[in-house]
């Protein structure tokens, strides 16, 4: 979840003469970037491992460690709050905001998922924490797609962006693990990691083709544009090239070359997540305060 104080639904109000300059939003920080982190890979995560473990001691490892990668990205955003209780009020707005879903989404997520862990096999517990997991991940891609006042959130192809290096991540690292698994099914997850990769791949070309000269500041589109061949290449045709090896070669070869893809396209997203957050999030200030607007009470996504 996110600080309600922080939800950037910044410049909607009365039309004020812009500024010649684009200036980078500092609110959220590092600490907002490891809460999508947790959300996404968590998400993909638990997924793999409830559709692909190959065995209930294969799910447990994997949901554990899903469910802790969540856990770990919402002690990152309590963190930046420095009043942890403030956190309760994100339950007060479920009619009008995505960070009040995305924390109605949680009991079930850690419920089911802790209570998954203790069953004898993957069943209905399992499921329910995972779509919980799909949920939360599906809240924080619409918190970004409804925060008006950044250019490069507010578009609505950041969504599908969003939700597929989620993805990516968390069955990149599913397929990290399953290499220290015996007897783990790595074609069928390598598979499906590159089918995710695909999906990303085509919806950062949407997002980024979708932009508009007029109406996106400079400043994003130069940092945009520095990332994008590195993030094509390591994180997209490297480990496409990869996995493709690995499924042809077959054996331990899919194992060891699925990990490794699986490291990259996880860490690459990451590298996506803290771009978007914190060096692309350039807007034009109004002759109002952003601190002001950002610092009031209640989210209305």
């Amino acid at each position: 979840m996110h600080p309600t104080t922080s939800q950037p639904e910044l410049l909607q109000g009365t039309a004020t003469q812009w500024s010649s300059t684009a200036h980078l939003q500092t609110k959220w920080d590092w600490r907002a970037v490891g809460n999508f982190i947790g959300g996404g890979t968590g998400a993909g995560l638990l997924l793999s491992a409830t559709w692909l473990a190959p065995s209930i001691q294969a799910y447990r490892v994997q949901a554990a460690l899903g469910l802790v990668i969540v856990a770990l990205g919402l002690l990152c955003i309590m963190a930046k709050m420095g009043r942890p209780t403030r956190a309760f009020n994100i339950f007060r707005h479920v009619q009008t905001s995505w960070m009040t879903r995305e924390g109605f989404a949680m009991p079930t997520l850690f419920g089911c998922g802790a209570l998954s862990l203790f069953q004898s096999e993957v069943g209905a517990m399992a499921v329910a924490a995972t779509l919980s997991a799909l949920f939360f991940l599906y809240c924080q891609a619409r918190i970004l797609g409804e925060s008006k006042g950044i250019p490069a959130w507010s578009d609505p192809r950041i969504v599908p962006l969003i939700l597929s290096t989620g993805l990516a991540e968390g069955i990149g690292l599913a397929s990290l693990c399953s290499a220290f698994v015996p007897g783990s099914v790595s074609s069928p997850l390598a598979g499906l990691l590159l089918a995710t990769l695909a999906l990303r791949y085509l919806a950062w070309h949407r997002y980024q083709k979708g932009l508009s000269v007029d109406e996106i500041p400079r400043e994003t589109f130069a940092v945009l544009g520095h990332f994008s061949g590195n993030f094509e290449v390591s994180g997209h045709g490297l480990p496409a090239a990869l996995l493709v090896t690995g499924l042809l070669l077959g054996g331990t070869a899919t194992t060891g070359l699925a990990a490794t893809a699986g490291l990259i396209a996880a860490v690459t997203g990451w590298s996506l997540k803290l771009t978007l957050v914190t060096r692309a999030a350039y807007f034009y200030r109004k002759s109002f305060s952003l601190s002001a607007l950002m610092a009031q009470g209640r989210a209305r996504t």
